[in-house]
């Protein structure tokens, strides 16, 4: 990965993480282990392993399938949010960890707003 790329990244992670912070009240902070030791872009956020991606081309299939092995390390919720240029923020979640009543076996993603991601998060927290 290239200086720009990691700079790119990290720069996405701080505007998001301000963002989430804003919406749910509590400081949203970046995984700095990640990189030496793999994991998710965040664990601030109490049960959920918060993955993060600013790119052109999509690739949600391989950075849902990211997110869900971070996730499972640390015992938490996958989250996916990530951000084409001149878009917003979108996040991707899945039913089962929402609604596990509704949804018993994991599998149905749902492409949601930021706005609603802050709301399930904001719902999930004791």
């Amino acid at each position: 990965m290239s200086a720009s790329q990691r700079n790119k990244g990290a720069s996405a992670e701080r505007e998001l993480f301000k963002l989430l912070g804003d919406q749910l009240g509590i400081a949203v902070a970046r995984n700095f282990d990640q990189t030496w030791k793999g994991g998710a872009d965040s664990l601030s956020v109490q049960g959920w392993a918060i993955e993060c991606k600013r790119c052109e081309a999509l690739s949600l299939a391989s950075w849902w399938s990211q997110a869900t092995r971070q996730a499972e390390r640390t015992q938490r919720k996958p989250i996916l949010f990530y951000r084409q240029s001149r878009r917003p923020w979108k996040a991707v979640v899945d039913l089962h960890h929402v609604l596990p009543g509704t949804f018993p076996a994991p599998g149905n993603l749902a492409e949601i707003a930021l706005d609603t991601a802050c709301q399930i998060i904001r719902e999930s927290l004791p």
